[in-house]
């Protein structure tokens, strides 16, 4: 008490003036406790309108902004995008890489890439950008035996680049590759910053946090973490972008742990991307909120384990799991899903529709010799060989946080395939593993049957995911698929730079697999991005990943 009764009585000896600053500078410092303890992530609305805030959920928070390292976390490639400019850039509204830092030439052989870059490039510390950058990015830390990204580096694998001068590098191709170019949209390092820094230690490394890009945005502030599992990091609009400018002056990012605690907190966001299942009915039931609905290039398949004695000696057990699957009654338990019959994404999936039957699928194994015991005279058992051999296979699942979306969706799925399976003479045993350990199983392609999804970004290259040479441990071959014809049209297909023969030749790869049957392909995913109206000119038409929607981001217009 005797403290604060001085603290009055310094105040009453003050004049008015001082009186009147001194009032102001605690009126101030109260302000700032209050939003600090009510409103740590912003009040919607609140002296706020030069800033649009989204909504992500990533589990694990921004990790790492750095364009080399996207892949393993959704937000970090929403601000990554936004922070980081490559040679080329997806363009959504023609749906084609187009030049964005350099102009591309291609040699007449499609076999080397010749880059010329802008004049006036700079990096956000004011620095040049210039050919040494490229260089340092792709030859010294990509094609580094240290890099800790093992699908980029194979994809720059046997790929020699040479530096001209300051504007001008080159990519020498082994053979013509149409897919080559989605490589570099990758964004750039700045060379005066990290070029001391261990390619291994990269991943690591404190640059991460508060990254120096080149495009329309710049981290000025570092990323805050909240005692509750929240973060946000705010982007200002970078004055040495070389593109033209944005009417937002800053993007704002919160990541929350859950789409639970997003919606808990709905009224500090503007926009929310990627929504799915029951969420959908949230921001469908909010009068605040529009959504745009999107697809991506990807889908969930059950991959089959092609060296598994069973399904390798027998197409007709694989046609079995393929058949008893009735894919439309599967997705009639989603508000989020459409079917898919090909993993060639450029098909049209109309196309490719088959049709389910357990009775077809009864008699593709009745016709591999598999059948029920005398015994088993209701059928309701496991069916056997001649010489003993059960249809006995196991399948392998990542196990998601109990209570997630993922979670509950996985159950419900895999409940349906292992009822189909089981109820034609199969004995599925199911092991949800942790993602530590079903990685590793994935790697040493320990399983019988493989339930995941697979992402095929920009790169729509077959290669990565149906060549034998890719049924490796480090490769995304999943099937352990090997097939002389397929291989060769896949090598066919990288070198045609001809769009109608391409489309005949991937056709043929289709039609190659779905003989084959090596998975069952099941569906790809609905998307949904929710937008409050604040800023009109979004658009997800196009998209390959949700943040593709930054490419237009000089068209996004605040309308209150």
């Amino acid at each position: 008490m005797k403290i604060i009764r001085s603290i009055f009585a310094v105040f009453r000896s003050y004049d008015f003036r001082d009186k009147l600053l001194t009032g102001l500078a605690v009126a101030i410092f109260l302000a700032m406790i209050v939003k600090m303890i009510f409103f740590p992530y912003g009040l919607f609305g609140f002296g706020e309108s030069n800033i649009y805030t989204e909504g992500i959920v990533a589990k694990n928070g921004v990790q790492n902004i750095n364009p080399l390292f996207v892949d393993y976390n959704e937000a970090d490639m929403e601000v990554s995008r936004l922070v980081f400019s490559g040679l080329m850039k997806y363009d959504p509204e023609i749906r084609a890489v187009v030049d964005d830092m350099a102009v591309l030439s291609i040699n007449e052989d499609k076999t080397e890439y010749t880059f010329t870059m802008r004049d006036g490039l700079k990096w956000h510390d004011g620095t040049a950008l210039t050919a040494d950058d490229v260089y340092f990015t792709f030859h010294d830390v990509v094609k580094s035996e240290f890099f800790q990204n093992e699908i980029l580096k194979t994809n720059f694998a046997g790929i020699e680049i040479e530096q001209i001068d300051e504007k001008t590098i080159k990519f020498k191709l082994e053979n013509p590759n149409i897919f080559f170019v989605n490589n570099l949209t990758i964004g750039i390092l700045p060379k005066h910053i990290l070029e001391n820094v261990d390619p291994y230690d990269l991943l690591q490394d404190e640059f991460n946090k508060m990254p120096v890009g080149s495009g329309p945005y710049m981290v000025t502030e570092p990323v805050e973490a909240f005692p509750d599992g929240r973060m946000q990091v705010t982007l200002s609009r970078s004055p040495y972008y070389y593109g033209e400018q944005s009417e937002i002056e800053f993007m704002r990012f919160i990541v929350y742990p859950t789409m639970d605690e997003l919606i808990e907190h709905i009224d500090a966001v503007n926009g929310v991307v990627k929504i799915t299942g029951d969420y959908i009915l949230d921001f469908q039931n909010n009068d605040r909120f529009e959504l745009f609905s999107y697809q991506l290039p990807q889908y969930i398949a059950v991959f089959m384990n092609m060296e598994s004695k069973i399904l390798k000696e027998n197409k007709n057990v694989r046609l079995a799991l393929q058949k008893a699957i009735d894919k439309e009654k599967l997705i009639e338990q989603f508000v989020d899903k459409i079917p898919v019959d090909t993993p060639l994404m450029e098909l049209n999936q109309d196309e490719w529709v088959y049709q389910a039957s357990t009775e077809q699928a009864q008699g593709a194994l009745k016709e591999s010799g598999f059948l029920y015991p005398e015994e088993d005279v209701n059928k309701q058992g496991i069916r056997y060989s001649e010489d003993g051999l059960g249809l006995e296979l196991n399948m392998i699942v990542r196990l998601f946080e109990e209570g997630s979306t993922r979670y509950e969706e996985t159950l419900e799925v895999i409940g349906f395939l292992q009822d189909a399976w089981e109820n034609i003479g199969f004995s599925i045993q199911v092991e949800f593993l942790p993602q530590d350990e079903f990685k590793q199983r994935v790697m040493n392609r320990s399983y019988d049957l493989l339930f995941v999804g697979q992402n095929l970004g920009y790169n729509l290259d077959t290669y990565s995911y149906w060549h034998s040479t890719q049924a490796s441990p480090m490769g995304l071959n999943l099937s352990n698929y090997k097939s002389f014809q397929v291989d060769s049209l896949i090598e066919n297909i990288r070198a045609l730079f001809d769009l109608e023969k391409r489309g005949e030749e991937l056709r043929k790869l289709a039609e190659q697999i779905s003989e084959d049957i090596p998975a069952v392909f099941l569906y790809r995913p609905i998307y949904y991005y929710a937008s409050d109206g604040k800023v009109s000119g979004i658009s997800m038409e196009g998209v390959v990943f949700p943040s593709d929607r930054f490419v237009n981001v000089i068209n996004w217009m605040f309308e209150r």
